[in-house]
């Protein structure tokens, strides 16, 4: 009966701090624009109209919104009903003037068809022509005829769009200044957009969940990533991404790469956040947008997870996060005081400034140093954050010189063992500590010396 009331107690911790969260992001997502490059082969799937449905849930909240569709399975679908033949070179298509009309029309029905879902879901699109284009031209001896590059968006009509509470859908069709269209890259366009506006997220929604972790090729940058149940990486740096990218020519699919390789630029251009996120399951956007973790892979410039000094505003998040802890006996009851005595010892983790993990590094005497009050949300458990606090405190007392490092456990024995600790006995610890130690608790006591 006790189980069932921990394990209840423990569903409800998550479900609290899953609703706060959620909070969090909602406040400061409202105003933000988020571009969605959405893939037309997702538009027969039977959860299109709910992928509609969540993107305007996130506009009716204050979200601005701004899709750009993916057009290649209706270009081929159009092409192939009328017997036009077409081919692709390095993955771009070569689009001759037989074909342009046919890809006009495929790519303006791809965003006419997105429009009648937002407007059954209560919102207004506006569909236009904002993009200035140019052929690419022959290129290696390649001529790409109809095919085009983006030359400049019309910032200014795409923001007075916005303003109005309208959602601008940009099908990936451009224009010279003679009045000739190009056929462009829908991917490419959705990067471009991130140069001309502010934008808050960049998502690329289609069939893949992110970029799978398994059979990759990593390197010093990517040794250690975070990955999903689903075996998805959840998170990569530019830096980490470039990794992947150069050591896995082989084995990612050509979207991948294109996806990868556009969110780095998108990156670069000012995007807070680029999500490779999969159309086909139900609620991915929401989970992708309201959670650190999510489903996909987002690419990020700046850093999206970091262990930073404690400051007296993450006190209550602190006691929050080790109430768990100390119910279960894991840790010993700490105060709002007793913490701010000693908040120059304490790091928290912080994912999109929310606060999700908790340690501190006490000074002692004869050059040693405490590991204490390792405590991690309970959504975040599973997610390497309490190893990353305790490497974090470990290289900090490298840093500072001390002899060893030691730490007092009653459950966690073999967790840290992993982490590089070893048993130690009480004469092993310095006087201040030993004379304190808790015998009715009874606590191992494990220690991390540290070489000349």
């Amino acid at each position: 009966m006790n189980n069932g009331i921990e394990h209840l107690n423990v569903q409800n911790i998550e479900v609290a701090g899953f609703i706060r969260e959620v909070f969090g992001y909602i406040t400061r997502f409202k105003g933000q624009l988020f571009i969605l490059k959405i893939e037309d082969s997702l538009m027969d799937h039977p959860l299109f109209p709910v992928l509609i449905r969540d993107i305007t849930l996130l506009h009716k909240i204050g979200v601005k919104i701004l899709i750009v569709p993916g057009t290649r399975k209706s270009i081929d679908r159009q092409l192939k009903a009328w017997e036009i033949s077409s081919e692709f070179h390095n993955g771009v298509r070569l689009t001759n003037e037989e074909a342009l009309p046919l890809v006009e029309q495929a790519s303006l029905g791809a965003a006419q068809r997105i429009m009648s879902h937002l407007t059954a879901g209560g919102c207004h699109g506006m569909q236009g022509n904002w993009v200035a284009a140019r052929s690419m031209g022959i290129i290696d001896g390649v001529d790409y005829m109809r095919t085009g590059r983006i030359e400049r968006i019309e910032k200014n009509i795409i923001e007075h769009i916005l303003s109005e509470d309208y959602i601008p859908i940009i099908p990936p069709i451009g224009w010279n200044k003679i009045g000739h269209a190009y056929n462009i890259s829908s991917t490419e366009l959705a990067m471009e957009l991130c140069k001309y506006l502010t934008v808050g997220k960049l998502f690329f929604i289609g069939s893949e969940n992110g970029i799978c972790a398994d059979g990759l090729t990593t390197g010093k940058n990517t040794k250690y990533l975070d990955v999903t149940a689903s075996g998805v990486i959840s998170a990569l740096d530019i830096e980490q991404a470039q990794e992947i990218l150069d050591l896995n020519p082989e084995k990612l699919t050509y979207t991948q790469v294109d996806y990868l390789k556009n969110a780095i630029c998108a990156c670069k251009a000012g995007a807070n956040r680029v999500h490779l996120v999969s159309g086909e399951t139900q609620g991915s956007v929401l989970q992708e947008v309201f959670s650190s973790r999510g489903d996909g892979t987002m690419v990020y410039a700046n850093q999206y997870s970091s262990i930073r000094p404690a400051t007296i505003d993450d006190i209550p998040d602190i006691l929050r996060i080790m109430q768990d802890y100390i119910t279960k006996g894991y840790l010993i009851p700490r105060t709002q005081e007793s913490i701010s005595d000693k908040l120059q010892d304490y790091v928290v983790y912080a994912i999109d400034n929310a606060i999700h993990g908790s340690g501190a590094l006490h000074p002692f005497e004869d050059n040693t140093a405490e590991v204490a009050a390792i405590a991690v949300a309970a959504n975040y458990r599973k997610s390497g954050v309490g190893a990353a606090i305790v490497r974090h405190l470990v290289a900090t007392a490298r840093m500072r010189g001390y002899r060893m490092v030691f730490l007092l456990t009653t459950q966690a024995l073999d967790w840290f063992y992993q982490l590089g600790f070893r048993d130690g006995t009480l004469e092993d610890l310095p006087k201040t500590k030993r004379d304190h130690y808790n015998h009715k608790r009874n606590s191992r006591i494990l220690i991390m010396p540290f070489g000349k």
